[in-house]
């Protein structure tokens, strides 16, 4: 199947000819004349690695295919066609091998795989490229230098034959000097591009796996040659000092003239980004060099300088002239900001005031081409959809973005958070003196070379969850040299781990609500329903700031009608088998039904884990993993986003900042299920991470029936300083008077700055659980049971502990959706994704429901095994559904009736025995069965052999 990149789409954007244009570069680019290089090249595969020695650098490629760069040859389906032989570079698949299930999608014809998105193609080898240019006479002894915006992986560039060296940086642009190389007129440049694994820098970094962005091969971004005067500034570096008020400068000057050049250079910033227009007075500083020098100086930026956070995203641009004597000349401009990113205690501080990291991952995922978006506008539309949901921080897990990615935030206010391009674990070690090392160092110098002027570069580890022996000492002399050498940001070693004393702050998984390994042990699975707990013992002890890593990963149904919009080089085959699954087993016609159900309790989850951050005395921010879907990693569609930053149906960017955004009033709750011989009791508290402190604002609360009807209400007055844990009064309700069962909704605004909700539950405590002298409840069908139920009478067949292998004593339920997903964790519970029923049921009459789970579900479902009921007709549709891990897409069910003779037959899992004084859902959920199967709705249409039933349990 092919699914087209719109090639006029990238020809219009592309060009097709090589151009001489003049353009001003910005942020750390000198402005000169260009040559773009985007257009037609020509390339040959070099799948066995002979081009060096066969010397392809002298050859004319004049009768090879031709591409379009900047792209990627998989644009072009060039490579094998993917299939079991295929070499991936992403691990951890082997089930797809093992599965008897998967056998159908192993074939040529057929193939298809179910851990990742795919290309038709895969290639991972050298792939050589080659183009004719032409240099202008008035390029005659200038410095040329070619820039690559970003190669995968490695590059080598020769001119008419030359070798002019290589480079395998994974985050910044390939420069090659070509001065000596390329005099006025045509030459042939040929460019070998090699995407296999250079260094160990773990088979699943975000910046070569294919888990995310793919293990592309080509060139992407700029492609320029670039020319200037042989004294020209090679850099510019920026380190704003706000406190006094000034700025101090690098500016880097290289010579190659041969003899001592001197000069004058000449320094002026102008605002940007804001209506308040500055022109800073310029600043002048002789100088003189041999052949490379370092001029410093310091920049006074005014007596009121503009600053750049979050919320007023104002910054400079430094635009620096070079003369040197009468004949050499040369302009610099780069991008800086006015901030101080900074530590104080267990807070960050922006410009001296506490912020609150609210965040989420980039993971190079970009379905439509492979590889990542070089583009400000796109990455822009990333950043502003984070923002409508109430985020401020982006983590670039395991890679580096380009500089639109910097720019884009500069200009929105999104705290940025960036990795050395590696994840060294899962067979790969940092710290024992491989290539690797080293790798990392270079590659976070050139990383703060090219960005680190960037306002919105605040926070940098080397990378995602190190393994190896001595990663800690390795990661210890790692942190300690970049906070000697660069403090316009702050430093950890990695994300995930280590907590070592160097970190300026931690990025730990302990403050979440399930934890790799958890399982039905986990706060949301294992306790129940309240607020009234959170983060504060997992982050004891720690006088830095704590982040909360890759928190939540909780997933969703898949929504197969997102797969129209893959029409690029990556295309969903793991959703077609997972559609197959699911119409294997008669449900296809219940996935949006999935969707939305597993999507509300997704989002559910996810208030949860972010509501207990908030409630957490001295924490500093958490990071989602993820916002949007990703991919990768067996597929994992944790995102309340598709992979194209598209909403999903069942949540908006309104919903869900009402709990995630800059002000956020949330509820301490001790339960969520109450009786009416109870007082629901709520504190108040704010959380308000602002400009600026407010004054005098109104906290108002309310409780609301299902008719929206207020029971209670109640309003104080708060000044609301920056911070959490403010305290905003309680909201309380006598439950006495409610004979009937309801669910209530707690409602809080705070002024017109933020407003959120809770829902809670009300049951009576005297409730009559003894079942008529009409039906009979059992255990097991004996004989003389299935007589009667032959005969016409009414049976409850309860199995709960009983399901048999394969009948569902495997599956097990838990309260939450999810975590991650079950290819990638090996199993881990919960293997299910919520219930989904059909709220106005006369099954519950008397049990308060939405189609989804919510709360009233957990004493129920939190540690339930659904029957498995594929074999039963596929017209049956359980009363009480679970929706499966869509790996197996088995039909679930807690409860489902049954039409057997002249009788009617409940079936149920459910545990509506043990300890019902104590649990009280359980017990009015029940109440609401016997009433059911008392009255006249209770007739089963789907008839049942009993022999399908006795084969469920023991």
């Amino acid at each position: 199947m092919k699914h087209p990149v719109p090639r006029f789409e990238r020809l219009v954007r592309l060009g097709i000819a090589a151009v001489l244009v003049l353009l001003p570069i910005g942020s750390g680019l000198f402005a000169q004349d260009n040559i773009s290089l985007a257009g037609q090249w020509k390339l040959k595969l070099d799948k066995n690695d002979i081009g060096l020695q066969q010397q392809w650098y002298d050859e004319r490629f004049s009768d090879s295919q031709s591409i379009l760069l900047p792209g990627s040859i998989q644009e072009y389906d060039l490579g094998e066609k993917i299939s079991t032989e295929t070499e991936w570079v992403a691990t951890r698949y082997e089930q797809f091998f093992e599965l008897d299930k998967y056998a159908p999608y192993r074939t040529d014809d057929n193939f298809k795989f179910p851990y990742w998105l795919t290309s038709d193609t895969h290639y991972q080898g050298v792939t050589w490229f080659q183009k004719e240019v032409t240099i202008p006479e008035n390029w005659d002894n200038k410095q040329i230098t070619l820039e690559l915006e970003r190669p995968h992986w490695g590059s080598m560039v020769f001119v008419d034959g030359n070798n002019m060296g290589a480079d395998s940086s994974l985050a910044i642009p390939h420069r090659y000097d070509l001065s000596e190389v390329l005099s006025p007129g045509t030459h042939t440049l040929s460019i070998r591009v090699d995407n296999r694994i250079l260094y160990d820098i773990g088979l699943n970094s975000h910046s070569i796996t294919e888990h995310t962005q793919s293990n592309w091969n080509g060139l992407v971004g700029d492609l320029l040659l670039k020319a200037s005067d042989p004294v020209f500034i090679s850099d510019v570096q920026v380190y704003p000092d706000v406190e006094n008020k000034q700025a101090r400068v690098q500016v880097h000057i290289n010579n190659t003239t041969g003899s001592p050049q001197s000069g004058g250079l000449q320094l002026q910033a102008r605002s940007k980004n804001t209506d308040k227009e500055q022109a800073l007075p310029p600043a002048q500083k002789s100088f003189t060099v041999s052949e490379s020098g370092v001029v410093e100086l310091t920049y006074a930026m005014g007596d009121d300088p503009l600053l750049w956070d979050e919320f007023n995203p104002q910054f400079y641009t430094l635009e620096v002239d070079l003369k040197s004597g009468s004949s050499y000349s040369d302009s610099y401009s780069t991008d800086f900001g006015m901030r101080d990113f900074t530590v104080e205690g267990t807070r960050f501080h922006i410009n001296g005031r506490p912020i609150f990291l609210r965040g989420t991952l980039e993971s190079a995922i970009f379905p439509e081409t492979g590889y990542p978006a070089t583009s400000k506008k796109e990455w822009a539309h990333h950043f502003e959809v984070a923002k409508q949901h109430g985020l401020n921080h982006i983590r670039f897990h395991s890679w580096c973005p380009p500089k639109a990615a910097f720019e884009a935030a500069d200009e929105l206010g999104i705290y940025l958070h960036v990795e050395a391009s590696v994840w060294v674990n899962q067979g790969a070690t940092l710290g024992d003196g491989k290539p690797v090392d080293q790798f990392v160092i270079d590659e976070s110098k050139r990383i703060m070379k090219e960005y680190g002027n960037h306002p919105s570069f605040v926070m940098f580890a080397h990378g995602n969850e190190p393994g190896g022996d001595n990663y800690e000492a390795y990661l210890a002399d790692f942190v300690s040299m970049w906070k000697q050498k660069d403090n316009r940001r702050v430093y950890t070693s990695g994300a995930g781990w280590p907590a070592i004393d160097e970190n300026e702050f931690h990025d730990l998984p302990d403050p979440r609500i399930q934890q790799w390994g958890e399982e039905l042990n986990s706060v949301i699975n294992g306790t129940s329903p309240s607020t009234d707990w959170n983060f504060e013992e997992d982050i004891a002890g720690y006088e830095i700031p704590v982040i909360g890593h890759e928190i939540g990963q909780w997933t969703v149904y898949p929504n197969f009608n997102e797969m129209s919009k893959y029409t690029g080089v990556l295309y969903p085959h793991n959703f077609e088998i997972f559609r197959d699954f699911l119409e294997q087993n008669h449900m296809l016609h219940q996935a949006h039904d999935f969707l939305m159900a597993s999507g509300k309790l997704q989002a559910l989850c996810y208030k949860a884990d972010i509501e207990a951050a908030l409630r957490t005395p001295g924490y500093a921010g958490y990071q989602m993993l993820d916002l949007h879907d990703f991919p990768g990693q067996g597929t994992a569609l944790v995102g309340i986003l598709d992979p194209f930053w598209d909403s999903k149906p069942y949540i908006n960017s309104e919903e869900f900042s009402r709990f995630s955004s800059r002000t956020v009033p949330v509820a301490v709750m001790e339960k969520r299920i109450l009786s009416n011989t109870e007082t629901f009791r709520a504190e108040l508290e704010i959380a308000h991470f602002a400009e600026h402190e407010a004054d005098g604002i109104p906290v108002r609360w309310k409780i609301t029936n299902n008719q929206n009807r207020i029971l209670a209400s109640g309003e104080t007055v708060r000044d609301l300083p920056i911070g959490n844990n403010i305290e905003a009064g309680t909201a309380s309700l006598d439950l006495s008077s409610f004979d009937e069962p309801q669910k209530l909704n707690l409602n809080v605004t705070v002024g017109n700055l933020g407003e959120n909700d809770w829902d809670f539950w009300v049951f009576p405590e005297s409730v009559d659980t003894e079942p008529s002298s009409d039906i009979i409840v059992t255990k097991t069908l004996t004989p003389a049971i299935e007589r009667k139920l032959q005969e016409g009478a009414k049976v409850l067949l309860q199995i709960n502990g009983k399901l048999k292998e394969g009948k569902g004593k495997e599956v097990v339920g838990g309260f939450s959706t999810v975590f991650w997903n079950t290819a990638w964790t090996l199993g881990q519970a919960p293997h299910t994704m919520g219930v989904l029923v059909e709220p106005t049921d006369p099954l519950f009459k008397d049990f308060p429901t939405e189609y989804h789970t919510n709360w009233q579900w957990w004493d129920i479902v939190h540690d339930v095994h659904p029957m498995v009921l594929n074999d039963f007709p596929a017209d049956l549709t359980p009363k009480i559904q679970m929706i499966d891990t869509w790996f197996e897409a088995r039909k679930l069910g807690l409860l489902f009736e049954a039409k057997v003779g002249k009788g009617k037959l409940v079936v149920t899992s459910i545990d509506f025995e043990n300890k019902l004084a104590q649990r009280p859902a359980a017990r009015q959920l029940y109440h609401s069965l016997l009433g059911y199967m008392d009255s006249s709705d209770f007739n089963p249409d789907t008839p049942v052999n009993l022999s399908l039933i006795e084969e469920l349990y023991e």
